[in-house]
């Protein structure tokens, strides 16, 4: 049975692990090596299990733990090769571990199969992972995006789960702490889905047959778990929860927090 663990979502650190207790996969590697492997082994996973690590792009939140992690444990990488670059250049992969590019390109690893999807996002290049397993199952990890394209709709729509950004409640980003210029940043179409976006392409979703999702990326300062939730709940009022369709939030830290699917 396929299963996906949010080890950790937020704006202050990012890794989702795609798999079981004999081989996974890694989505991100934002907070240290040791958090990482801690709930790993919390969820009754360990890190020699992990495949590769597949980085959807280069800010701290998702790299944090990278150097460590792949001198450590020898983890393959993979990511766009504008990433790529940019991680071998500031050094913020071991220098012997394996870099591989994923533009175009469905990797084949081990039970899963990773495609990578270009998302708009204020980084020089930035992605999201189509992953398909042994059993058939498919499921995207979509994060860090101002907008969903065409590209990312016609991707998303073949899944049967979703990790989807509902980053920011608009309000609360108006009325909140942020300088002007990182509200225009965070608001913009390079920047990240809000409540409110993420809630329409729920609806979208629903429409063309997906029906279970997990709520990523909450920011800690624009949105609250509940807040997220509820606007997603009203967002789909038409739909019934728990038997239309199935709803969780992956919360900063996601102690022993598995979905199958």
């Amino acid at each position: 049975m396929a299963r996906i663990y949010p080890l950790f979502s937020s704006s202050s650190g990012n890794c989702t692990y795609i798999g079981d207790e004999h081989s996974g996969i890694l989505i991100d590697a934002g907070v240290s090596c040791k958090k990482i492997c801690d709930a790993l082994n919390n969820n009754g996973l360990s890190p020699e299990a992990v495949q590769g690590i597949f980085v959807t792009h280069t800010h701290s939140d998702h790299i944090q733990g990278l150097k460590v992690l792949t001198k450590k444990y020898s983890i393959p990488v993979y990511a766009q090769r504008t990433n790529l670059k940019i991680l071998a250049d500031n050094d913020k992969v071991h220098s012997l571990c394996s870099l591989n590019e994923i533009d175009g390109t469905a990797v084949d690893l081990g039970d899963f199969r990773i495609e990578g999807f270009e998302t708009p996002h204020d980084t020089p290049a930035s992605c999201g992972y189509k992953v398909t397993l042994s059993d058939g199952k498919v499921c995207a990890v979509c994060t860090d995006l101002g907008y969903v394209t065409p590209e990312i709709s016609q991707t998303l729509v073949s899944c049967d789960l979703v990790v989807l950004e509902s980053n920011y409640d608009v309000q609360m980003l108006k009325n909140g702490p942020y300088p002007y210029e990182l509200k225009k940043r965070i608001a913009s179409d390079h920047g990240h889905l809000s409540n409110s976006d993420c809630g329409e392409q729920l609806c979208d979703l629903m429409d063309n047959g997906v029906c279970r999702f997990i709520l990523g990326h909450l920011s800690q300062h624009n949105n609250t778990p509940q807040t997220a939730e509820q606007s997603a709940v009203k967002a789909l009022e038409k739909f019934r929860r728990n038997k239309d369709y199935i709803l969780y939030v992956a919360r900063p830290e996601g102690a022993g927090m598995v979905v199958a699917f």
